[in-house]
């Protein structure tokens, strides 16, 4: 089956890509959920998850793992902090800058939303080989870069016509 590239695309590609496709849509609408449940939004959660993953950063470095404008985090971290998710501190290595963190009322979030669907998703990996699933995280990493790369080229300004 041709792809809309001009290229040739195997019917096990597409498959893949649709079911792909299939679980984003699927995380979207559990992060929908969440964000419903506990009186927050995307970027909220978003910035959660950088928090988690990342650690206490500065506004500035959140801003940019999260592509928002600065006006924008100050607006989710005022929220993240009233909700009690997360704090501002003051950074241990300069005295005259804040980080934010995550606060013990996140862990609460964290433990009552995302460890049940961790163990549920835990359940259906364990019937696969871990020769299999090494296969499977080097292959969604590089679909990660492939989407990396698009946002990039898609936010690096306006189209031309010439290589769209």
């Amino acid at each position: 089956m041709a792809s809309s590239a001009g290229s040739q695309e195997n019917d096990g590609a597409a498959e893949a890509l649709d079911a792909v496709r299939e679980l984003h849509a699927a995380h979207g609408a559990l992060l929908e959920s969440v964000a419903g449940r506990y009186g927050l939004n995307h970027n909220d959660l978003r910035c959660l998850e950088i928090l988690q993953r990342e650690g206490e950063l500065r506004a500035q470095r959140l801003a940019g793992l999260s592509n928002l404008s600065p006006a924008a985090i100050t607006k989710v971290v005022d929220r993240l902090v009233a909700a009690g998710y997360a704090v501002r501190r003051q950074s241990a290595t300069d005295r005259r800058s804040q980080v934010i963190g995550l606060s013990d009322g996140h862990a609460e979030l964290r433990a009552a939303t995302w460890e049940r669907v961790r163990a549920d998703a835990i359940a259906v990996l364990d019937d696969v080989p871990d020769a299999e699933l090494r296969g499977f995280v080097r292959l969604l990493g590089r679909l990660a870069e492939v989407n990396r790369a698009h946002a990039r080229r898609l936010s690096a300004g306006p189209p031309d016509p010439a290589t769209e």
